[in-house]
């Protein structure tokens, strides 16, 4: 096999079977997750205390589209890692936050291989209204229920409910509540 053959699909279905050995009761791994209302999605993203999408970038893809996946990513998930090939590298290196992480993959006789380059760090900078927006309506009406927040709210448009959700609910609970919805649609839908 030689690098040159690498591309999305065959780097995908390795990492997904590298990510799912991380897979527990209370971890999903989910596949193209749209984030930002569907503007850019995650090639894959494991959910379980945190929110760790990796953003596929083989030989043969280009980096054209990887500025706005920066600034959405950096926008709603806690962590990030790149997953690139040898072509890409040393330009994305030049383009992704310091806090992101970079898995270079490479080809080998016996198959894939990814070298972890960078450890993904905590997302500094998480727009919480952003990632409130990676909940459904019922789930943003269900958490104004649950913290008795919902009175004048039912009917009200989704962008109202969000932000009334950003206004007087704490970003941890905001978290931990989209976390929670992910993993549940996930094994309601068979989204995994």
């Amino acid at each position: 096999m030689s690098l040159q053959l690498l591309d999305d699909k065959s780097i995908r279905t390795a990492l997904r079977s590298r990510l799912s050995v991380k897979q527990t009761g209370d971890t999903t791994l989910l596949e193209e997750l749209g984030v930002c209302r569907g503007q850019v999605r995650v090639d894959l993203a494991l959910v379980n205390g945190a929110i760790h999408g990796y953003e596929i970038k083989s030989d043969r893809d280009s980096l054209r589209r990887l500025s706005g996946q920066i600034e959405v990513y950096s926008k709603v998930l806690d962590r990030v890692t790149l997953v690139v090939g040898s072509r890409h590298l040393d330009d994305a290196l030049k383009m992704i936050p310091d806090w992101w992480g970079v898995l270079h993959i490479s080809s080998t006789h016996s198959g894939i291989r990814f070298k972890h380059l960078r450890r993904a760090k905590k997302n500094p900078n998480r727009d919480i209204r952003a990632q409130v927006e990676l909940l459904w309506l019922d789930d943003a009406m269900a958490l104004l229920l649950n913290k008795k927040l919902d009175r004048g709210f039912r009917g009200k448009p989704r962008s109202i409910v969000w932000d009334h959700i950003c206004k007087h609910i704490r970003t941890a609970d905001i978290a931990s509540a989209v976390r929670d919805n992910l993993k549940a649609r996930a094994t309601m839908t068979n989204y995994q």
